[in-house]
């Protein structure tokens, strides 16, 4: 059995299909871009590379994204 703290690296590094682990999983792919502004292209680009569907992002999802993004950068 796992855990708590492996459990929490594993959705971190986005190894679990959580909601959290998938936004975790396509913030690391947007902090590898040059760009300092996201654009949709890009945005849906590295969800498709993640595995998430782009469309399925609520505002609140939105908002961790970008929490995410702020840690990483």
């Amino acid at each position: 059995m796992f855990k708590d703290w492996q459990l929490a690296m594993m959705e971190d590094y986005g190894l679990m299909d959580t909601n959290t682990g998938l936004i975790n999983r396509v913030a690391r792919r947007l902090a590898q871009s040059p760009n300092s502004t996201i654009k949709t292209v890009e945005f849906r680009a590295a969800c498709y590379q993640s595995g998430v569907d782009p469309d399925s992002f609520t505002q609140k999802d939105l908002e961790q994204l970008q929490r995410k993004l702020n840690e990483l950068t």
